[in-house]
């Protein structure tokens, strides 16, 4: 069945990688950028089914109209924003971005739910990461680096996920491990599962990387492509690693 799907964080990465394999399956996506020349090849490729908004993530005002189309609710959300460290200061320019565009995102379905009296209960598929479990879930060669180097960026994941987790809305967090270019699509991707609310694991696996690709890919095939049955996935947070 055809989807409505919404992108907030989709001019690169994994959020990328989804949107491409969403519009090549026929979906019809609507993409919020602030920069919207960043996606001018895709909607030459995908004029019909591709709606790129120009707009800021954590401005409610700007994400509202990408939550709707034709009068209804989209289907499902991907929510993959964030931001790079600055590679000689290692500082980052927003160390909340991700909690920031989250209370957005819920503010932004409060409003339509109550000034414009829209029902339905989209899939919010958030991009999350290793290293915040409370159980280990990443190699200990690379624990100084989790909590050293990219303690900000975690710590503000870590809020985002509880900021969503305590709303009323259905979500699943995808947890990669580190991130890395290229593909290699042969790979298997080995899955681990936590119940977050529960608190709870429920399998575990460990590994060193994964591509962005990669992730787009498991998070469209696996999330996206059918948000409204029930994946198994629903309330839990995946883990993804090669």
């Amino acid at each position: 069945m055809p989807q409505i799907i919404a992108f907030l964080g989709a001019s690169g990465g994994c959020g990328h990688a989804a949107l491409v394999a969403a519009l090549a399956a026929g979906h019809t996506c609507i993409a919020l950028c602030r920069v919207p020349s960043k996606l001018d090849d895709l909607a030459a490729q995908y004029p019909e089914t591709l709606i790129v908004k120009a707009g800021n993530a954590h401005n409610v005002a700007d994400v509202v109209p990408c939550l709707v189309h034709d009068g209804s609710l989209v289907h499902a959300i991907s929510f993959s924003i964030g931001n790079k460290p600055d590679m000689q200061s290692m500082k980052f320019a927003d160390p909340q971005v991700c909690q920031k565009g989250m209370k957005t995102l819920l503010e932004a379905l409060a409003t339509l739910r109550r000034d414009w009296a829209l029902e339905g209960n989209p899939l919010v598929c958030a991009i999350s990461t290793t290293g915040i479990s409370n159980e280990r879930d990443v190699p200990l060669l690379f624990v100084p680096f989790y909590r050293f180097v990219l303690a900000t960026p975690h710590a503000d994941k870590k809020v985002m996920e509880d900021i969503l987790t305590a709303s009323s809305e259905r979500f699943v967090f995808v947890r990669p491990s580190l991130l890395v270019d290229g593909d290699s699509a042969d790979k298997k991707i080995r899955i681990g599962v936590e119940d977050v609310r529960a608190g709870k694991l429920e399998s575990k696996e460990v590994g060193y990387t994964i591509s962005r690709d990669a992730v787009g890919r498991w998070i469209f095939h696996n999330l996206l492509d059918r948000a409204e049955q029930d994946s198994g996935y629903e309330g839990k947070a995946v883990t993804l690693t090669w």
